[in-house]
């Protein structure tokens, strides 16, 4: 048996179970470090890491572990999962939110800043200006929202029956 020389105490103990009759040890040693981030504070860090717009690899990153362990705990805790799916949809409304903003046009206030008499830096001039809608991102909100009218496959019955005879210059082609 090993001895914790500083206390004079095992590293493991034996202690033993009466209702099963077994030996149970108890290990010495740090926490796992899971145990910290599935606290309810641990959570919100994890839950601000997705909102900001972190990727799993840099959410493993900010907490000290390899991203496939990352995505080991977040089978194995839920909660972790959870966080990380909540935070996610914080970043995902604000990119839907300017799409849209984007897809509809928007008007805004452009400030020009100049150097006043005492060298401080003032806004000298505000303009109001006008974005015009975007035509790509009114396409891609479109096939997003309503992929069946404004997807770019179009599916076609074909109810021929029969031979179809195509030419190519010189060449002639019979299919069934």
């Amino acid at each position: 048996m090993k001895i914790n020389h500083n206390l004079g105490l095992p590293l493991t103990s034996q202690i033993s179970d009466v209702k099963t009759s077994r030996t149970v040890k108890n290990k010495v040693g740090r926490k796992p470090l899971y145990t910290e981030w599935i606290t309810e504070e641990g959570l919100a860090k994890v839950k601000n890491f997705a909102a900001i717009g972190l990727i799993g690899k840099q959410i493993a990153q900010n907490i000290g572990i390899n991203h496939t362990t990352l995505y080991d705990w977040m089978q194995k805790f839920p909660e972790l999962a959870e966080a990380i799916r909540d935070g996610r949809k914080v970043m995902d409304e604000q990119v839907e939110n300017s799409l849209l903003k984007r897809a509809l046009g928007y008007q805004f206030e452009e400030k020009f800043w100049g150097n006043n008499q005492d060298g401080e830096m003032v806004v000298v001039k505000k303009v109001l200006k006008y974005q015009a809608p975007d035509v790509t991102a009114q396409i891609f909100w479109l096939k997003n929202r309503q992929p069946k009218l404004w997807r770019d496959k179009v599916e076609i019955q074909n109810e021929h029956s029969g031979t179809i005879r195509v030419e190519m210059g010189d060449m002639e082609k019979w299919s069934n």
